[in-house]
């Protein structure tokens, strides 16, 4: 097999360059003859001529020109890799893959990306919001650097981190029997019907958990796939959520939604920084990584 030496195509360029051995031995720094052999040593290797020496003058023949051609193409994407390879030791440049689950995907994380940001503003950042099964498929397939999310990845080696607590509230609209009582007790609850996240939910796993240790059947009304579809049908009447109290700032605010005051609730959960265990961050990720747990509202843990 042919084999193409990078030193020896070096040599040839710049004697492609200046169509002259002399002038391309003062310009390597080479005596004219190492120059000379190491085109004989490509021309062998390739088997083709790559000058024509005509009376006092050196020209290409046609397999040196094409030969010059893709070594200008070589050489060009040679220095796009080193750039490259520059840029990813770079935080302040690179590319950031980041998956979050959908509640704090679309209320918590926007937000602290734009305070990373203003750090760094030429990096370019994507965010994924996808419910935790996505999350858990994006982080073994490699598809982001890191996730936020609630429920740790069991089936996955990973480094996890605390960032941030997620208070579960309880809601339903300003005219529900409920709304304004004090100290709800948990039989009460159980004659609600509840509106539920889809399976594998934090939220919805959390409430379930807190029916059983209760001892009452949790009545379910409707499953949903989203915050505000939770928080549309529970304005509407058709049920009482638990959800993230992050997610209903506007609807407070707006005397849309009210939060009841039950027994054994608020329920407080965290949400976490996870990436695989064995995941070679680049610098921009290790940058986000470190700015992420500096800023989060819960001391940063070992990883599990």
């Amino acid at each position: 097999m042919h084999q193409l030496n990078l030193h020896r195509l070096a040599t040839f360029q710049v004697v492609a360059k200046h169509c002259s051995y002399s002038r391309a031995a003062e310009e390597l720094h080479f005596s004219q003859p190492a120059v000379s052999a190491q085109i004989r040593l490509l021309e062998n290797s390739l088997g083709v001529r790559l000058f024509d020496k005509i009376g006092h003058k050196t020209h290409l023949t046609p397999a040196g020109e094409e030969l010059y051609r893709y070594s200008e193409k070589i050489f060009a994407l040679i220095d796009e890799t080193i750039e490259t390879m520059d840029t990813l030791r770079n935080p302040h440049y690179g590319h950031l893959r980041v998956g979050a689950d959908t509640t704090v995907g679309t209320y918590v994380v926007p937000r602290v990306l734009g305070k990373f940001r203003q750090l760094y503003p030429n990096v370019e950042i994507t965010l994924e919001v996808v419910n935790r099964g996505y999350l858990v498929d994006d982080l073994s397939q490699n598809r982001v650097d890191m996730v936020i999310m609630g429920k740790i990845p069991t089936e996955l080696p990973a480094f996890v981190a605390p960032f941030a607590p997620n208070e579960l509230v309880l809601i339903a609209p300003p005219t529900h029997r409920l709304a304004g009582c004090k100290r709800i007790p948990f039989a009460e609850l159980a004659r609600e019907h509840f509106l539920l996240r889809e399976v594998g939910s934090g939220t919805r796993s959390a409430l379930e958990q807190a029916f059983q240790n209760a001892g009452y059947p949790l009545l379910v009304s409707m499953q949903m796939g989203n915050n505000s579809a939770i928080k549309q049908s529970v304005a509407a009447g058709l049920g009482i959520a638990l959800i993230s109290r992050v997610a209903i700032d506007i609807e407070l605010e707006t005397n849309r939604l009210v939060i009841l005051d039950a027994e054994g609730f608020p329920i407080t959960l965290q949400w976490r920084l996870v990436h695989l265990k064995d995941k070679n961050l680049s610098a921009t990720a290790r940058a986000f990584k470190n700015f992420l747990l500096q800023n989060s509202e819960i001391p940063p843990a070992l990883s599990t």
